[in-house]
């Protein structure tokens, strides 16, 4: 299981546009996603999820019980070779 090695994004205001995330449902079913950006409602958030059955667009909540992983332990979302040029 992918969720095994990934760490839950506590605060989705961190999450990075394009940036890919593993979405784990209320009921344990897990998803490659990419982040596209928040919902139209508060708390929620756009993917782009990657399925067997095929790929589309999914909006989610926080209070729906999903958890939003990231797809690589420690990876805060920062570009860090970036960050060195700054």
């Amino acid at each position: 299981m992918i969720a095994d090695a990934a760490e839950v994004v506590s605060d989705w205001a961190e999450l990075v546009p394009k940036r890919a995330y593993v979405l784990l449902s209320p009921d344990g079913d897990e998803l490659l996603s990419t982040y596209g950006g928040p919902g139209e409602k508060a708390g929620a958030a756009v993917f782009f999820a990657h399925a067997p059955g095929g790929d589309g667009e999914i909006t989610i909540a926080e209070a729906d019980g999903w958890s939003v992983l990231r797809s690589i332990p420690g990876d805060d979302g920062h570009d860090r070779d970036h960050d060195r040029e700054q």
